[in-house]
């Protein structure tokens, strides 16, 4: 498919999850999300213009601009029972994005899931973006693994991935908080050695739902999906209402932590 949709949607899944990327990222870092998550669940990930199968497409830099496109395009199958599930500043755009049907009356999603980003009031390094230098974004990469030493060898790649995530943090730059809390569940997933946010600041996500909250601890830094497999998919089918899974491949294993810690900050 062309478009928002990598794939078409599945029509007799029990819940569909759309999933939003991380700056600089593409919709195939939730290519193996399939094997974990089961037949129950019709995952969805949705690819940003400019990368990937959209490489030939202007980048955009304006929230507004973004959910505008993406309700033209996913209106149709925004329909109960979906969630959303965004990592670090997809994090911010499933939000916005869920404020956006809320204000016009939209069917909501049964869940919002926000990984790796803190509460939209305590993003501080966002304010940042603007005056930041292509050195500057290329340490920040590094810092938080978003960037490989293959790319960092070659200046022409590091250029197009610091451009690309620039671009994408512009539109977390650009994004305002609406005058009301989503009525849904949000779930935030903080990694608990994050370099870009403190436990606390994933916590204020409270704030921005009138429905239950929980703040979902998870052993690992920005990428913990990366850093603690087994865990993160355990807690997400929790999350989810999906069965255990058990013996799962897991990648890199986790850091001991149970599988699905809540911190103590929640909401019922």
């Amino acid at each position: 498919m062309t478009g928002y949709l990598t794939r078409p949607p599945a029509p007799d899944r029990r819940l569909r999850l759309f999933c939003l990327h991380h700056a600089g990222g593409a919709a195939s870092a939730y290519a193996d999300w399939d094997g974990e998550l089961g037949d129950e669940v019709d995952l969805l990930p949705i690819q940003l213009p400019g990368r990937e199968g959209r490489i030939g497409e202007p980048r955009l830099r304006r929230m507004d601009t973004l959910v505008e496109q993406l309700i033209a395009e996913l209106g149709g199958y925004l329909r109960p029972p979906y969630a959303f599930y965004g990592h670090s500043m997809g994090a911010l755009v499933a939000y916005a994005l869920t404020e956006a049907l809320h204000a016009r009356g939209h069917a909501l999603p049964e869940q919002v899931l926000v990984g790796a980003y803190p509460a939209p009031d305590q993003h501080r390094f966002i304010r940042e973006v603007p005056g930041m230098s292509p050195e500057e974004l290329t340490q920040l990469l590094l810092r938080i693994g978003g960037m490989s030493d293959l790319v960092l060898r070659y200046p022409a790649w590091r250029d197009a991935a610091t451009g690309l995530t620039r671009d994408d943090l512009l539109v977390c730059h650009s994004y305002t908080p609406g005058p009301v809390p989503v009525p849904c569940d949000l779930h935030a997933f903080a990694g608990d050695r994050d370099p870009l946010m403190a436990l606390a600041e994933a916590a204020g996500w409270v704030r921005y739902t009138d429905g239950r909250f929980r703040l979902h601890r998870v052993p690992g830094g920005h990428f913990f999906v990366r850093d603690a497999r087994t865990e993160f998919f355990a807690t997400l089918r929790t999350v989810l209402g999906l069965p255990p899974r058990a013996a799962v491949p897991s990648g890199r294993a986790g850091f001991g932590a149970r599988p699905g810690a809540v911190a103590p900050v929640h909401r019922a």
